[in-house]
């Protein structure tokens, strides 16, 4: 058993929510999985559940924003596993706040993990890949990487928007020379990605921002996981989570002007509080 005949897989952030899920799946697959996570107990938790399926598992503390960390994980995996098939560079966190007021180094901080993070993954996985012209590549965007949702993530909804258009970028290089790239945009995922939120330009007791009400339908990881295997297997670059995404982004590319007028008459008045 294996996805598309590949035997190893990475993942960053793979110690909980949709890289957990999608580790585990590689190795029920017949996967051996390195995975890189800040949160130590979690990596170990992984590790178990993995090595339970009778595959290695490499683990490493790493940060995404650290370009050491992440050369040591790339070592720590190739040395382990001799190669790589399947790269999911998956880690991620989100800012929140009234766009003109997140100061720049929390702007700094959402792209250094969300895109940046990206970036240091591929420069320390793809060049093997290359070489061998075998593998594939699952970058974790968002569908606020397809479009902004609401007004109050403006700096989650660029940095996967950064996600998103790399990854059309990666497809465009990397299939010719035989390394295929899909891209991930879930919609409402039941994760921890709350966990590390930041909320910046306003006070944290002061009510604003808005989350849609349309969005509101929660799958679990353990949903998105056979999703993004499937992707692999079929060598599909777009990955949703949910159909209505896919129907909307249909809607809005043929009236995007009329779609934002829509948008805007049901959200509620997005002007910051004062003070």
């Amino acid at each position: 058993m294996s996805i598309g005949g590949y035997r190893t897989a990475v993942v960053t952030g793979g110690a909980s929510g949709i890289g957990k899920a999608c580790a585990s799946a590689f190795a029920r697959e017949g996967c051996d999985v390195a995975i890189a996570d800040v949160n130590e107990e979690r990596l170990a938790a992984t590790k178990a559940e993995i090595e339970a399926f009778g595959r290695r598992c490499v683990t490493r503390r790493a940060d995404v924003r650290s370009d050491t960390d992440i050369a040591a994980f790339a070592a720590a995996a190739f040395g382990t596993l001799g190669h790589v098939d399947i790269a999911m560079f998956n880690a991620g966190m989100s800012v929140l706040g009234p766009p003109d007021l997140v100061p720049i180094d929390a702007w700094q901080l959402q792209m250094d993990v969300n895109f940046f993070g990206i970036v240091r993954c591929v420069n320390a996985f793809v060049p093997a890949m290359r070489a061998a012209r075998r593998g594939h590549v699952v970058n974790t965007a968002s569908i606020a990487g397809r479009y902004a949702y609401s007004y109050d993530a403006g700096p989650y909804i660029a940095s996967k928007f950064a996600a998103y258009g790399y990854s059309e970028n990666l497809a465009l290089y990397l299939r010719p020379q035989g390394v295929n790239v899909s891209v991930l945009c879930p919609g409402l995922v039941a994760t921890n990605l709350g966990e590390n939120a930041r909320r910046e330009g306003v006070a944290p007791d002061q009510a604003w921002g808005h989350f849609p009400e349309w969005m509101m339908r929660p799958i679990t990881p353990d949903d998105v996981a056979p999703m993004v295997v499937d992707a692999i297997r079929d060598n599909r670059f777009l990955i949703y989570t949910h159909p209505e995404d896919e129907v909307l982004m249909r809607e809005r590319s043929a009236d995007i002007e009329g779609a934002l007028a829509a948008q805007i008459a049901r959200l509620p008045d997005p002007t910051p509080p004062a003070g």
